[in-house]
């Protein structure tokens, strides 16, 4: 049965978890800026969304939250993938003084290297599977079985509109960046964000 107002609460508890900026995010922004390959980004980041977020609805969120020691595991793992990614935009950042900034910046053109690296910021990295499967999961619960389906719609509706906007978004910001200094800007800006989103992944699920 169809309910509208758990789709709607859905919605919002998953648009809210999603919007922050992100590996993922942050790899659709560069990839969006410089028009490369947006629409399959955009619909394999809806797809992943779709697996993980029925994934965490339909119980695996549960199974993952009841395996003692798991998910502080996941968390200290994702944290390190996540400083890692932080170390790779400041080292993006300040390498490009020799001459190598460009409109592209470090952004990928090939189909397959594109889906690679993707799929490694989405499915590789903890903090969006403790998001996706954990988080998600487990407030779906709250709303019992009858309303699984009318919660993830709401989740993956949110999923969708998301990334259909950043991706659009991102290639109105292309004028931007053809000025070198601004990606410095915004390889310094992702740095940050990841090293302080790592950073509150451990305080939030790794203490």
């Amino acid at each position: 049965m169809f309910d509208a107002s758990v789709m709607f609460s859905a919605f919002g508890l998953a648009f809210a978890q999603i919007v922050g900026i992100g590996p993922q995010n942050a790899y659709v922004l560069r990839q969006g800026i410089a028009r490369s390959h947006v629409g399959l980004i955009v619909l394999v980041c809806i797809v992943c969304d779709i697996v993980l977020m029925s994934c965490g609805v339909f119980g695996m969120g549960g199974v993952i939250a009841g395996v003692p020691g798991l998910v502080r595991v996941l968390a200290w793992g994702g944290a390190g993938f996540i400083f890692w990614l932080g170390f790779k935009a400041f080292r993006a950042a300040f390498a490009r003084q020799h001459g190598a900034l460009s409109l592209d910046g470090n952004v990928e053109r090939e189909r397959r290297a594109v889906c690679r690296t993707l799929l490694m910021v989405t499915l590789l990295n903890p903090y969006a599977l403790l998001d996706t499967i954990v988080l998600i999961g487990g407030v779906s619960s709250a709303y019992g079985k009858h309303n699984q389906v009318s919660f993830l719609i709401g989740s993956t509706l949110a999923s969708a509109c998301w990334f259909v906007a950043l991706g659009a978004f991102a290639a109105k910001l292309a004028p931007w960046f053809a000025r070198p200094a601004s990606w410095r800007v915004l390889d310094g800006a992702i740095g940050v964000v990841m090293f302080f989103t790592g950073g509150m992944l451990l305080v939030n699920f790794g203490l």
